[in-house]
């Protein structure tokens, strides 16, 4: 029986648990199929297949990245799947992860100033790679600074206008398509619900993109219902996943509660 989720993220980007513990929780819940689309980053993505083994799961290779059509002022997500190389993606992800690094570095200065006791080398320990926003928020957590992840200094200082209430400077969507594709991978609109952005698939589609994530948290009954169209009218792979980020997600989602539909694997090379 074919379970897959293909949407997870782990503590190589800004989930919170490590892939080890997500592959003994999909065991448990007789998930078959898995794909860690950690944010702007393959480290390790082609170490999980031997990882998964023992735990009878196939690991499709996956990535996440980040990007932005500023032509009509969207954030895009382009999910890259079973890429065979990762050249192209990887210096799409490198560039950003710095940026996100000087980012949150200027977040943890700005959150000292106005009197919170932060330790940057503590807080780096945290991550594998980049600073996330989580560990930001989970440091003042384990500090007792702050109520919970998602509280009171969250609201006001990372969200509403607040001081830490900034972003950095993303690449453009079709560049992120392009990368997945020239990786020689499938190139897929992430959570259109969430972002509002599936009036951006007829330009992606120039690009090179594959498909839409029809499953996901995100997404309504009408977001379904167009994406549905929409792959009916280009020949579109639909996927679907969690967007798993344990405990490090506001509003959190069982791992596997949104798989994959089933047709999706005969694109992943495995119709059996």
């Amino acid at each position: 029986m074919y379970q897959a989720d293909m949407h997870i993220h782990t503590t190589v980007s800004d989930g919170s648990e490590p892939p080890a513990a997500v592959l003994q929780r999909a065991k448990k819940q007789g998930l078959t199929h898995l794909s860690f689309t950690d944010h702007d980053t393959v480290n390790g993505a082609f170490l999980y297949g031997s990882l998964a083994e023992g735990y009878g799961i196939r690991i499709i290779p996956g990535v996440e990245l980040s990007a932005y059509d500023y032509k009509y002022d969207r954030k895009v997500h382009i999910l890259g799947y079973a890429y065979t190389q990762s050249v192209h993606i990887e210096k799409l992800g490198k560039e950003t992860r710095k940026k996100r690094q000087e980012n949150c570095l200027k977040q943890i200065e700005i959150l000292r100033k106005l009197g919170f006791m932060m330790e940057r080398e503590e807080i780096q320990g945290m991550a594998c790679d980049c600073i996330y926003k989580q560990h930001i928020l989970d440091y003042l957590l384990r500090t007792n600074q702050s109520d919970c992840l998602f509280g009171r200094v969250y609201r006001e200082i990372f969200k509403n206008g607040g001081p830490c209430d900034f972003d950095i400077t993303y690449p453009e969507a079709e560049a992120a398509v392009e990368a997945v594709k020239a990786d020689h991978g499938f190139a897929v609109l992430a959570h259109p619900g969430q972002q509002q952005n599936l009036d951006l698939v007829p330009a992606l589609l120039e690009a090179g993109l594959d498909g839409i994530e029809y499953r996901h948290p995100s997404n309504g009954p009408e977001d379904m219902q167009r994406i549905q169209a929409l792959a009916g009218r280009y020949q579109l792979i639909l996927t679907g996943g969690s967007d798993y980020h344990g405990r490090y997600e506001q509003t959190q989602t069982r791992l596997g509660a949104y798989p994959a539909p089933d047709k999706s694997r005969i694109w992943f090379g495995d119709e059996g």
